[in-house]
């Protein structure tokens, strides 16, 4: 069990954040834009958006972007396409900003040009925004999805930024909607935020975290910034995943429960509410935003998937969602989207 208090006592008259976990940082992408979808990789590291190849699971280590095989991806200097091959001298500076769309020399645009060739199989390469020529290409921005790297290289974010009040986000009819229940088809959000907060320490502030603590004395506040348009332009669904510990990905070390006995015997389980406002890396116990729409208790138990609640996306905004424990439950978890997802993720609904 990791209490933030003693965390707390350990913290220096300028408020030093909670030491993060030193891992690397596993994800999927998918292009926003006109063409979206998900990002696959061919067999000769051409990263592109559809298609019939598998799709690309990627990691960062500093500023440089390597595909599952260890290829070194970079825009390829003399074509400018965005690929992952295997000895491929040079380096590309990609960085995550705030949102959490790949970053490429310091620009978040790209180009997505249809494929050609013995692999054309309806599927559009992808090229740095200094392309040249653009006939029959499309701007699109590429979104990420793994919080483990949502921090690599952004621009700071601003703690004195003064909330504002998040859109409603209305409960909508699971009848009508088809909402996954995973984030398998690589379209989903994940927190792009995550503030510990302690009721022991009310007033101290833990800052931006890896790591969520949820427990009797520390509640957990997770921001997530909701794109414009398709897919997100009808039902999203409030996802928790919650695979057995055996299976995660190494990228996310263990997770701490304690909570099966609590659940039976105290009928516990995790709280989740959405907030009439977002948090900042500033934000404490005290000042935890109110709550605009209680979810209510789910009980929780390892090796389940479970849908929090669906509601209208508060498309092009940030919202933000608290996440306490019930009857003594604790839960400490790194957030990570590799294979075998753990934590709180947003899918949209067809």
């Amino acid at each position: 069990m990791i209490s933030l208090i003693l965390l707390a006592l350990g913290l220096c008259a300028s408020a030093t954040s909670i030491p993060r976990q030193a891992s690397p940082c596993t994800f999927s992408m998918s292009a926003v834009g006109e063409p979206n979808g998900t990002i696959v990789e061919d067999t000769i590291g051409e990263n592109r958006i559809g298609g019939g190849y598998p799709q690309g699971v990627y990691y960062m280590n500093n500023h440089s972007l390597f595909d599952s095989l260890n290829h070194n991806c970079l825009i390829w200097p003399s074509t400018l396409q965005f690929q992952c091959t295997q000895g491929a001298a040079g380096f590309t500076n990609f960085t995550l900003v705030d949102d959490g769309n790949l970053m490429h020399d310091a620009s978040e645009k790209w180009f997505a040009c249809p494929a050609a060739g013995p692999g054309d199989d309806g599927s559009y390469n992808i090229f740095s925004d200094a392309l040249q020529d653009t006939t029959g290409c499309e701007k699109v921005t590429l979104r990420t999805g793994g919080f483990s790297c949502s921090a690599e290289g952004r621009p700071p974010t601003s703690s004195s930024a003064s909330p504002t009040a998040s859109p409603t986000a209305a409960p909508t009819s699971s009848a009508t909607q088809s909402c996954p229940t995973d984030i398998s088809g690589g379209v989903y959000q994940f927190p792009h935020l995550i503030v510990p907060t302690s009721s022991q320490a009310p007033t101290t502030s833990f800052g931006d975290s890896y790591i969520a603590y949820i427990s009797s004395t520390n509640t957990t506040i997770f921001n997530f910034d909701i794109p414009a348009g398709y897919p997100y332009n009808e039902s999203c669904a409030l996802l928790f995943l919650f695979p057995f510990g055996s299976n995660l990905d190494p990228s996310a070390g263990q997770y701490y429960f304690s909570g099966i006995e609590e659940e039976e015997g105290e009928n516990g389980g995790l709280n989740f509410a959405l907030l009439q406002t977002y948090a900042t890396s500033s934000t404490t116990y005290a000042t935890i935003p109110p709550v605009a729409a209680d979810y209510g208790k789910t009980e929780i138990f390892p090796g389940n998937n479970y849908t929090i609640a669906t509601f209208q996306c508060p498309q092009a905004s940030k919202v933000g969602f608290s996440v306490s424990s019930v009857g003594n439950v604790e839960l400490d978890y790194f957030q990570d989207s590799a294979p075998s997802p753990i934590g709180l993720y947003i899918v949209p609904c067809q």
